[in-house]
């Protein structure tokens, strides 16, 4: 199987088009100049034992597929045109709008995805930072209605973003290692090098991705499921640079231990929780980090 990491997400569009970079994702699904039918590749994937997908997140997008051993190569002969000579089929544009639209829809009762609506709405709208599904709304109706054309911004986000430079490939096989780099060198070496290298971290924007007038507060939710749940979340400095020495494990450790004597334990003690556990900010991350102490 493989899967390809582009440095290019949600953060990355046109503030006033979001859910762009998220529909760019599905139309890359569309054909290939050598494999012009659509649907072709996941076809010939699923067909041989494997599956294939994509997601989009804040600062980066992967794509991804496995599939048996012995058709690795041709899959991969499909999969890496997807970033050399994708169609990009307008005549694709609504259907795809729509697909986008459903997963949004799907998305909507997801108590992760309240909680997601709510960081995005926290955020300064001075940083580039937001979270943007897309819908139908502001896909299709919106774009319309004010003249813009959002297949050629689509083509455009690509054409201006998507640089072998910024794209990390992680392939694996049966055959020899060095049988795997000849064939990642004989099908990616056409990926186009633009030079172009999305920033990340503190180069993001010079401004902060949170105002502390609006972090530093106190959120209500009504939930639509019958959760009960007390969430804190800090904003830190962005942690991936720190993969050596990864600080946050530390404090994940100590308000994650559920011994004798735990913060975790003496609530549970006390009936006050069910259960408590760290998390970080996942595919939010890339401008800064999440710490985050969740109680139910």
């Amino acid at each position: 199987g493989a899967a390809l990491c582009v440095n290019v997400g949600m953060c990355h569009e046109r503030k006033d088009l979001p859910g762009l970079a998220h529909f760019l994702e599905h139309m890359l699904f569309t054909g290939t100049e050598k494999y012009p039918s659509e649907g072709e590749y996941s076809e010939f994937v699923s067909q041989n034992g494997g599956m294939a997908n994509a997601y989009t997140a804040c600062y980066y997008t992967n794509y991804y597929f496995d599939i048996k051993p012995e058709m690795l190569e041709p899959a991969l002969d499909r999969f890496s045109r997807f970033f050399s000579e994708p169609l990009l089929t307008r005549d694709c544009t609504e259907r795809e709008i729509n697909a986008v639209d459903s997963e949004f829809q799907g998305g909507r009762t997801e108590p992760w995805w309240r909680f997601i609506g709510i960081i995005n709405q926290s955020a300064n709208p001075e940083h580039p930072f937001h979270v943007a599904v897309g819908n139908n709304k502001v896909l299709l109706e919106d774009p319309k209605e004010r003249g813009i054309d959002l297949y050629e911004e689509m083509k455009k986000l690509y054409n201006e973003t998507y640089s072998s430079e910024g794209m990390t490939l992680c392939v694996f096989g049966k055959e020899s290692v060095a049988a795997l780099e000849a064939m990642v060198k004989d099908k990616f070496s056409a990926v186009p090098n633009k030079g172009v290298q999305m920033p990340i971290g503190d180069d993001v924007s010079d401004q902060p991705p949170f105002v502390q007038s609006d972090w530093n507060r106190l959120l209500l939710q009504n939930p639509v499921k019958d959760i009960k749940s007390l969430t804190f979340s800090w904003a830190i400095p962005y942690q991936a640079p720190l993969w050596r020495s990864k600080p946050t494990r530390y404090i994940s450790h100590l308000l994650g231990h559920e011994g004798a004597g735990s913060v975790i334990a003496a609530l549970k003690q006390q009936g006050l929780i069910s259960q408590g556990y760290p998390s970080n900010g996942g595919w939010l991350e890339g401008a800064f980090s999440l710490f985050s102490m969740n109680f139910e």
